[in-house]
């Protein structure tokens, strides 16, 4: 039962990392008002503004938004930290 919980969680973090990149390309091609954009945002905001406040307050005159980058690396983090911990606990 844990593990198909688990294995929900991991394709959730795996959607949303997939959004947030698609968010990413969309933003150089489409208007921040399209529809698609919008729709990506609500998705992705959550994820990406807590980490783009720590960035800007490390960072404050920083000319390029890495957030991305580094959400997604903390989205497979915690997928990784996840499955870790739940097969140390399994054996």
């Amino acid at each position: 039962m844990l593990y198909g919980i688990l294995r929900g969680v991991s394709y959730f973090l795996q959607i949303i990392g997939y959004a947030m990149w698609i968010y990413c390309i969309c933003s150089w091609v489409l208007s921040p008002f399209n529809k698609v954009m919008r729709f990506l945002g609500r998705i992705v905001d959550p994820v990406l503004r807590p980490v783009r406040n720590v960035m800007f307050r490390i960072f404050p005159r920083m000319p390029i938004d890495i957030s991305p980058i580094i959400a997604g690396a903390l989205l497979n983090l915690v997928n990784s930290l996840m499955w870790r911990v739940y097969f140390m606990l399994a054996l």
